[in-house]
């Protein structure tokens, strides 16, 4: 597969085979991508990839912890404020994907049911989980965010697909209890990876994309 069809083949996946990729090809999919660029070959970044027993025990004390109403304490602040045109965007996405899904505005236990089918990475057999020294330079986000771009875009080369999830990190003390991450390691984005439903609305969906016009510009 050349580059061009594994970007325009990747989307996110929200549906998964409940089977587990076989060690080997995750083994390969992540050593490769060790090859992604870093801000002067610093390469900052830590990954931990969670299945079976562990990443169930994860989920499940996830779903436990939203039941009980407490709040999520993520290792790096998620956005709270967007341009006009970003949360333009960010309400689209959650109308179309509502839509796919056939949940209805008022109907708050499919919605319910939905962010916790998120929470539990969307049946997903394996999530990577970026992590990071806590006192991180911001440029050490954009290599992170580089190297799981890098992951995505491989997965795609083998048949599988692929999920960024903020909400997996919600509540970090929990993945490092069940995972063994030290203390000194902030926990920053976990990427949900397996095989794809294909015949369900989450292995289907693809947001939309905004214009060129609106983002590019050409100076001579």
């Amino acid at each position: 597969m050349d580059v061009e069809k594994a970007v325009m083949e990747r989307r996110s996946i929200r549906a998964y085979h409940a089977e587990p990729v076989p060690e080997p090809i995750l083994k390969d999919i992540m050593e490769r991508a060790l090859w992604s660029p870093s801000w002067g070959n610093t390469q900052p970044w830590k990954l931990t990839l969670v299945s079976g027993e562990t990443l169930r025990k994860i989920q499940e004390t996830y779903v436990t912890s939203m039941g009980e109403g407490r709040e999520a304490s993520p290792d790096y602040d998620m956005p709270s404020q967007y341009s006009d045109a970003q949360k333009t965007r960010y309400q689209g996405l959650g109308r179309d994907l509502f839509t796919a899904f056939g949940i209805g505005r008022e109907d708050k236990e499919k919605r319910l049911q939905y962010y916790l089918d998120m929470v539990r990475c969307f049946g997903a057999p394996h999530v990577i989980y970026l992590h990071l020294d806590k006192e991180f330079h911001p440029y050490a986000l954009m290599d992170g965010g580089i190297i799981l771009q890098t992951i995505a875009l491989l997965a795609v080369e083998k048949g599988l697909g692929s999920c960024f999830l903020a909400q997996s990190v919600r509540y970090p003390d929990v993945i490092r209890k069940y995972a063994g991450i030290p203390e000194d390691q902030a926990l920053i984005m976990g990427l949900s990876i397996g095989r794809p439903l294909e015949d369900h609305p989450g292995g289907l969906f693809r947001s939309e994309r905004g214009a060129p016009e609106e983002f590019l510009r050409f100076v001579d």
